[in-house]
């Protein structure tokens, strides 16, 4: 994808970006900082095609049911995050199933309110009208020939194919997020991580072919939020300024490694928002997340991988 030619959509994207963060400084409200919003800014505005098989009305009817599921889950079960977040993981893969779409950012809206603690109703209302206001956005960049349109198509797997594939995910999520999450290492299985991970399980995901460029992109995306986030504790910088100076720093990773994964802005902007542990842990953690997860949806899932059938292992 060229940067040239998506320059508009790029900033447009930015100034939606740091606007939300300046709404949630101004508001006083940290719920109106959603993450996911810069990973759907990507594949929804930026990438000329969408990236996920979804129409609008079911994106934004996705995405709000999984923040009220995320937010109900915290306030009626007082349960530790490790027996919760698998409860997201099982209503989202439900979700898509039932709709005939894979909008995965779902599994951010539900299980980012666990991780965070969010008990707040402020938090499903404000990813409703995020997801709508992108939506109306990219009607926006449509009527003006600035991104293809939306081809949606249902697509829904006969049912023992869909309980194989989704068991196997979930069994592999078990497996690796509910230990981090049970030790209080929850930066090693973030969000963003959990959707970089089911969307790479597809076996059509391209990125399968570039495993090392995908964890590099998703490592530096979590070095520039982790530096953003120490700009703002030690300099005093003001989150939406970091906000700016990193989704700046973001295109060009995007740009440079030729990787536009949207999960990588929400990984950015997760940095921003998550208690601060101290200088590097964020980075240190997701960045060890990342390579596990990449892995995983590599190795453990059938679908085309770096040098088979004679596919390079590196673009």
């Amino acid at each position: 994808m060229s940067l040239r030619r998506r320059w508009l959509p790029i900033l447009l994207a930015g100034v939606f970006v740091v606007a939300m963060v300046a709404a949630a400084g101004a508001l006083r409200c940290p719920e109106v900082l959603f993450p996911e919003t810069a990973a759907i800014l990507c594949g929804a505005w930026i990438q000329p095609h969408q990236a996920w098989n979804v129409n609008r009305p079911r994106m934004i009817a996705l995405m709000c049911a999984g923040a009220v599921f995320g937010t109900a889950v915290n306030l009626l079960l007082p349960w530790p995050l490790w027996l919760r977040a698998p409860l997201g993981f099982l209503f989202c893969a439900t979700l898509m199933n039932v709709a005939g779409a894979d909008m995965t950012p779902v599994l951010s809206a539900a299980i980012l309110p666990m991780v965070l603690g969010t008990r707040e109703w402020a938090y499903p209302v404000a990813v409703a009208v995020i997801v709508s206001l992108v939506c109306a956005g990219q009607v926006a960049l449509e009527h003006l020939g600035l991104r293809e349109k939306i081809d949606f198509r249902p697509f829904r797997l006969p049912l023992r194919q869909t309980l194989l594939g989704w068991g196997r995910r979930f069994l592999v999520f078990c497996v690796l997020a509910c230990p981090a999450f049970a030790t209080g290492n929850a930066f090693l299985a973030v969000p963003p991580l959990l959707v970089a991970y089911t969307e790479l399980t597809r076996p059509d995901m391209t990125l399968r072919l570039r495993p090392r460029r995908t964890w590099c992109t998703l490592a530096l995306a979590a070095a520039i939020g982790c530096v953003a986030r120490n700009a703002v504790e030690a300099l005093g910088v003001p989150t939406w300024a970091a906000a700016a100076l990193a989704y700046a720093a973001l295109v060009l990773v995007w740009d440079r490694m030729r990787v536009w994964m949207p999960p990588a802005g929400a990984l950015v902007l997760l940095a921003l928002l998550a208690p601060w542990p101290g200088p590097w842990l964020y980075f240190v953690e997701a960045a060890i997340g990342a390579a596990v997860w990449v892995a995983s949806a590599i190795w453990l899932f059938p679908g085309i991988r770096p040098g088979q059938d004679g596919a390079p292992a590196e673009d």
